[in-house]
C-alpha cells in the first residue's frame, strides 16, 4: 500500500475588516421627535404670518357707515361721459337707509362695488363760491365715471365744521348764518344697496351784505371859487366800519376823506349840465358798493 503523505498546511484566519460606524445624532429619539415637531410649528407659523400680511394689504378700507335713522334726500344722477356735472332730481331715500352694508364680509364688497360700480365722486362744489348769509346754496357734484344709471346722491352739509344732520337736501336754505360763517357738505353716491366712498367739497365762507351808499350836498348853493361840501353815508348790515372813496368818473380837485365820507371841492369853471362823480363804500370783508352820482351845476357866481 502506498503511504500517502500528508502535508500539514498552515491556515492563516481571513482579516476582519471593521465598517465605518455611522454617529448617531445625541440625544434620545423622544428628544428627535419633539425637534421635528416644533421645527414645522415654526414653519407653519411664519407661513400664516405671510398669509394674513398679504390678505390684509389687500383687503380694502371698510367704508364709513352713515347713522341709521335720518332721512335724506338724494338725486337720481344722469351723466352720459366721465367727468360730467350731475344732472338732480327730488328723489328720497328711505330712512335708514346707509352708506355701507353692515359688519362682516359686506364691507370688502361695498368697497369693490363702489369702485366697479362708478361710484367714485371726482369734485363736489357749492354754489355760489361767495355767498351771502341771504343766499341758497347748492352742491354740485361730479361722478368719476360716465354711468351714473341708478345712482343716488345722498348730502350731509356743516356749518362750521358742525355736521347739521337735518340738513341732508342739496340745497342749504332756511338756516341761520352770518357773516364769515363755514360753510362744506358731503356726498355719497350709492347704488342698489352699495355706497361708494364720501367726499366732502371745499369749505365756503360767508360773506356779509354789501354796505349801502347815499349823497346828501351840504351847501345850498354851488358857486365858482366857492368850496361846495358833499356828504356820503353808508352803513354795513354787520355794523362794521365803512370807508368811503372816489371811483370813475373823476371830477378834477375833488377830494374825499375815506372815514367820515366828507367831500370838498371847489369848483373853478362853469361848467354845462350835470356833473358826474363816482363813489364807493367798502366794508372790512371787501365787499363794495359803487354809485355814479350827478351834482346840478347851476352855478351862480361868487360873491
Amino acid at each position: 500500500m502506498n503511504q500517502k503523505i500528508l502535508k500539514r498546511t498552515k491556515t492563516t484566519p481571513a482579516k476582519t475588516i471593521p465598517l465605518p460606524q455611522l454617529k448617531q445624532p445625541k440625544g434620545k429619539p423622544a428628544d428627535q421627535k419633539k425637534l421635528s415637531v416644533k421645527n414645522a410649528i415654526i414653519a407653519f407659523a411664519l407661513f400664516s404670518a405671510v398669509i394674513i400680511i398679504w390678505q390684509w394689504n389687500r383687503t380694502p378700507e371698510t367704508l364709513p357707515i352713515k347713522p341709521a335713522g335720518i332721512q335724506t334726500e338724494t338725486s337720481a344722477a344722469v351723466a352720459t361721459a366721465p367727468g360730467m356735472e350731475m344732472a338732480t332730481s327730488g328723489a328720497t331715500v328711505p330712512a335708514g337707509v346707509m352708506s355701507t352694508a353692515s359688519a362682516g364680509g359686506g364691507s370688502t364688497n361695498n368697497a369693490a362695488g363702489a369702485e366697479g360700480g362708478g361710484l367714485i365722486i371726482a369734485d363736489v362744489r357749492i354754489t355760489p363760491s361767495q355767498p351771502l348769509a341771504t343766499d341758497t346754496m347748492k352742491a354740485v357734484v361730479t361722478l368719476a365715471g360716465g354711468d351714473a344709471t341708478g345712482i343716488n346722491l345722498t348730502y350731509q352739509w356743516k356749518i362750521n365744521d358742525q355736521s347739521i344732520f337735518e340738513a341732508t337736501d342739496i340745497v342749504l336754505k332756511d338756516k341761520p348764518l352770518k357773516r364769515r360763517d363755514r360753510i362744506s357738505v358731503v356726498a355719497t353716491a350709492l347704488r342698489d344697496g352699495i355706497a361708494g366712498p364720501p367726499a366732502e367739497s371745499k369749505t365756503v365762507v360767508i360773506y356779509s351784505t354789501p354796505p349801502s351808499l347815499e349823497m346828501k350836498v351840504v351847501t345850498p348853493q354851488v358857486r365858482l371859487g366857492l368850496p361846495v361840501e358833499i356828504q356820503l353815508t353808508g352803513a354795513a348790515p354787520d355794523g362794521d366800519k365803512v370807508v368811503f372813496s372816489l371811483i370813475s368818473p373823476f371830477v378834477e380837485g375833488m377830494m374825499i376823506a375815506g372815514n367820515t365820507g366828507k367831500i370838498v371841492w371847489t369848483p373853478q369853471r362853469v361848467l354845462p349840465g350835470k356833473l358826474k362823480f363816482g363813489a364807493a363804500a367798502t366794508d372790512t370783508d371787501g365787499n363794495k358798493t359803487m354809485k355814479i352820482f350827478e351834482l346840478d351845476m347851476g352855478i351862480e357866481p361868487g360873491p
